[in-house]
């Protein structure tokens, strides 16, 4: 019993030694993004729990309890991307007029994660893309602000 105190001081050292040094870490800061650094990437808009409900061995997502049928992206090749989920990508996240539609998201991709920050978005219309973009000035969908004021990265045809 003498060495229980022993091992519960070495954990609190150890502890505090590591979060010194995630506090030195974390004072770096990654260098900024840039638009140019965005990509592109395009699927379908799907309720992500629905989705992870329908595969073998489904989950038991409760997506209408918990998420309330959080959208995500849906490939091609068949993988499922989440989508950040702050001012920009929530728009997405949450527009249940945009599940079912193909996307077309310039952001910056979390490959490890599967998550994809969205920077500005387009859906499909027959062969068109439109843009339904997020920005302080034009709104979250075509058609807000009658479509006037767009900021130079939601300009239609960008």
């Amino acid at each position: 019993m003498r060495s229980l105190p022993l091992l519960v001081a070495s954990l609190v050292v150890a502890g505090l030694v590591g979060a010194s040094a995630l506090a030195q870490e974390g004072g770096k800061k990654p260098s900024p993004r840039t638009l140019e650094q965005r990509v592109e990437v395009a699927g379908k808009v799907v309720c992500i729990g629905c989705t992870l409900e329908q595969q073998e061995g489904g989950a038991d997502s409760q997506c209408t309890l918990h998420a309330k049928h959080a959208q995500g992206l849906l490939l091609a090749d068949g993988t499922l991307w989440t989508l950040v989920d702050n001012a920009r990508g929530h728009a997405v996240i949450t527009n249940e007029r945009l599940r079912g539609k193909e996307l077309k998201v310039f952001g910056w991709k979390f490959p490890k994660a599967q998550y994809v920050e969205v920077s500005r978005y387009q859906v499909r219309d027959g062969e068109k893309w439109i843009g339904w973009d997020w920005c302080a000035t034009c709104g979250f969908e075509q058609g807000d602000n009658k479509d006037s004021g767009f900021c130079d990265d939601c300009k239609p045809g960008k």
